[in-house]
């Protein structure tokens, strides 16, 4: 199992004796004794694993995935067996490893949390579900589905991740078995296995995980006081021309957050990072996360710095400035300026003030005698939006049907995928509903990462509104410029006109739902969209006639109407 480890996880652990009574293991693979058995599952009736083509690789294994990680100081698994999962191409998007329990899991009415430790190869969207029997039902099978369960973040590969599921239920079930879902998402584009490992599955009332990342960190407690009063405070912090109030002698506080301000930058920029501070005898510092990693990295020793890395600016540092000149202990906290990267990523970037005493520590000193608490610094967190001078357009599909029966279009007449408009600039779309169709509501998503988390390591990537079909002035709605901030994603929804003329055409369509299956069956041409829970398109184009698309058991979305294949 030669997996090789990248651990980027960093914050507090909680460890096992801290759980206190009411949190109960359910499964640690260490022993056979600990399980019933393991084995790969679909619960899809058409997967080859459940027509016996294949078995599936799913095995206990020895743990050579327990070194220490170097930021955490503890290694987040020093089990010696955990459970090895190869994620099959060909499973469903349910494909995963049952696990029956040695005794029963029963569900409460109030919501628990099964805690679950991953480590995937490879990103992947995870899932839980039980499979169990009601008491009341002693006829029912023990591998009834009883709940599914999606965490609110999928695991990222090369770490071990504690990820928590939120569990619920009437009284009376007993949860028999635990499938644990390794990729959620839709196989038909995957074109190879990989591997994924479980371990340490644990029954708690505690909803955040036992051990997770922490962000951005500074040396001292987020609430240590400021400590100089009116001698020596920040009063705001800039980018170019770009201001941000802190009031340091007011709060006294010694560290902000400030991430609603969002400075503006584009690649290639040359820009002046500053700082307005009243006092003497004190230097300024600036770095910028450009690896958008969670931390701010910089190398040096106590003669000099031997790789700046995101260390952008600095007033003085062992006698020289950041643009390597020469500097003396009294030039106070102006920086030289500093050129982005060329080929630097748009996206949202966490960007660090900090005003110290010949210390280049992004947390602040703590060497003794030059403590930044007792010199009166500072340190200020804020954002930057790098971005280019233009920014795409697209429309998405969602999984309960928006997107589909229409068109979002620019102003021009042009579909919005594939277009880009100026950032920063407002921009007019209106909506093309199909025939037999009207335009309900819109959603408006813009930023970066737009597919993705709306966080990441705590800075926002995008944000998302809904405009009705109230707000189109003459068949046309304008997206104001402060939301043109990076990339939209627009997603319209679109309803029955009770008024069509063209009902006999619409009703000439017909969808029934099969084992596995999907028949269409159209009187005339009919343009057919074919989307899954995840929001991935199937099929999109024209049946006349009958059809039959082979799908796995789940929820999909026909033409913006649900239909559930069992």
């Amino acid at each position: 199992m030669n997996v090789k480890k990248y651990m980027c996880l960093a914050g507090l652990f909680f460890p096992i004796a801290a759980m206190a009574q009411q949190d109960k293991t359910l499964c640690d693979f260490e022993t056979p004794e600990s399980y019933v058995s393991v084995r790969a599952y679909d619960t899809c009736p058409t997967s080859p694993f459940n027509l016996n083509k294949l078995t599936g690789n799913v095995q206990v294994v020895e743990n050579d995935l327990n070194q220490m990680d170097e930021a955490l100081g503890y290694a987040p698994n020093e089990s010696t067996k955990i459970l090895g999962i190869q994620r099959s191409r060909y499973g469903s998007n349910t494909f995963g490893a049952l696990v029956e329990l040695k005794e029963p899991l029963a569900l409460k009415r109030e919501t628990q949390y099964v805690h679950v430790k991953f480590y995937s190869t490879q990103d992947a969207p995870v899932m839980l579900i039980g499979l169990g029997n009601r008491e009341d039902r002693p006829w029912q099978p023990a591998t009834t589905e009883q709940f599914w369960s999606v965490p609110t973040s999928k695991v990222a590969a090369g770490a071990w991740q504690d990820v928590v599921f939120p569990i619920m239920g009437a009284n009376g079930i007993n949860i028999k078995s635990l499938l644990v879902v390794v990729d959620r998402q839709s196989p038909h584009n995957q074109m190879s296995d990989f591997a994924v490992f479980i371990d340490d599955i644990i029954l708690s009332s505690k909803a955040n995980p036992f051990f997770s990342k922490s962000v951005y960190p500074i040396n001292y407690e987020e609430t240590t006081a400021h400590t100089r009063g009116n001698e020596r405070y920040i009063k705001n912090v800039k980018l170019g021309s770009q201001s941000v109030a802190i009031n340091q002698n007011t709060d006294k506080k010694l560290y902000f957050k400030k991430l609603d301000n969002i400075f503006l930058a584009k690649p290639g920029e040359t820009v002046t990072a500053a700082i307005d501070w009243s006092g003497v005898w004190m230097h300024g510092y600036a770095y910028l996360d450009k690896g958008n990693d969670g931390k701010f990295d910089v190398d040096y020793t106590s003669t000099g710095i031997t790789d700046s890395k995101d260390l952008v600016a600095f007033s003085y540092y062992k006698d020289k400035n950041s643009a390597g000149s020469r500097a003396s202990g009294d030039c106070g906290v102006a920086m030289p300026s500093f050129k982005l990267a060329d080929d630097m990523e748009p996206g949202i970037y966490r960007m660090r003030y900090k005003v110290d005493w010949d210390n280049v520590d992004p947390g602040g000193s703590i060497t003794t005698g030059n403590l930044i608490t007792n010199n009166g610094g500072g340190i200020v967190d804020v954002l930057v939006n790098i971005h280019n001078d233009n920014v795409d357009v697209y429309r998405a599909t969602e999984e309960n049907g928006g997107g589909l029966n229409g068109e979002i279009l620019l102003a021009n007449g042009k579909p919005v995928t594939g277009q880009t408009t100026p950032f920063g600039q407002a921009f007019k779309i209106k909506a093309q509903p199909a025939e037999g169709f009207l335009l309900d509501y819109v959603k408006i998503r813009h930023g970066y990462n737009l597919e993705g988390a709306s966080t990441k390591n705590e800075n926002p990537q995008w944000k998302e509104y809904t405009v009705q079909a109230s707000q189109f002035v003459n068949g046309e709605y304008t997206i104001p410029a402060d939301c043109v901030d990076g990339n939209i994603r627009l997603v319209p929804y679109f309803k029955s006109d009770p008024t069509s003329v063209n009902d006999a055409t619409v009703n000439a369509f017909t969808v029934k739902a099969g084992k596995g299956e999907i028949k269409l069956n159209a009187a005339v041409a009919t343009h057919v969209e074919i989307a899954n829970v995840q929001g991935s398109t199937l099929f999109n184009g024209t049946v006349e006639g009958a059809r039959t698309i082979c799908v796995h058991k789940g929820v999909y979305v026909v033409n913006g109407e649900k239909v559930l294949v069992k």
